[in-house]
């Protein structure tokens, strides 16, 4: 079973610097080694930069996954200021979002970062599960055919397509109060994403037939079964 799980980057990071770039400084792939020179006593693993609640307990669901033999995972997260980076990926602070761009803003940059082309890249690889722990302007960044370019099953938080094999449950404050009520750990609307990887991790976790139970979630219909099931819907 392949998992592909991407997140998105945080405002919020381990280290910081006065010197650190902005957009305008980081305009393509060649601006991340360069930084990373500039700044290399602050540099961290991707997975580590971004201390925000999404991001610490997307980790922790991808490593609770890691723990089922059998089940592979890959963590990417895609960065406004460097592109698409893979978790393990040393990086610099920066101060570069694309929550206050416009839609051909978010393309335009998605262009020259490269993150069309990466993502193409790596959904050549035949993934049974997308775990897109993305909001409306970073799913924008992957391009209006994004879903086309998947294979297996997508589980995804921004209903911009309708597909049999896509899984949706809306990262909402209704969604959050409900799982909040079932005695879930949320962490608001903002970490919901990263809540619900660890939760489903921890999930399968608990049966008895660990692997088994991943391989029905390459079932769309098994896997929203089961999202509905624990938030109560």
């Amino acid at each position: 079973m392949r998992i592909c799980v991407i997140g998105s980057c945080g405002k919020r990071k381990r280290t910081s610097s006065p010197n650190e770039p902005t957009c305008e400084e980081l305009q393509n792939q060649n601006a991340l080694p360069i930084w990373r020179k500039k700044l290399q006593d602050l540099t961290v693993e991707a997975r580590n930069m971004y201390t925000g609640n999404q991001n610490r307990e997307l980790c922790k669901g991808v490593d609770m996954l890691r723990e089922i033999n059998g089940v592979t995972v890959d963590f990417f997260i895609i960065s406004a200021g460097f592109g698409f980076l893979n978790e393990n990926e040393i990086i610099p602070p920066y101060e570069c979002s694309f929550s206050t761009m416009t839609k051909s803003e978010i393309q335009r940059r998605s262009r020259k970062l490269g993150i069309l082309h990466d993502f193409r890249e790596i959904s050549s690889s035949d993934y049974d599960l997308f775990y897109m722990a993305l909001g409306r302007k970073y799913i924008t960044a992957l391009g209006d055919d994004w879903f086309h370019q998947t294979s297996g099953v997508v589980l995804a938080f921004d209903k911009t397509r309708h597909s049999d094999r896509m899984v949706y449950l809306p990262a909402g404050n209704q969604i959050v109060k409900r799982l909040s009520n079932r005695g879930y750990t949320i962490h608001g609307a903002a970490g919901f994403k990263g809540d619900l990887l660890r939760i489903l991790a921890l999930y399968a976790l608990e049966q008895k037939q660990k692997y088994a139970e991943i391989m029905n979630w390459k079932n769309p219909s098994y896997l929203q079964n089961l999202l509905h099931t624990l938030s109560g819907l």
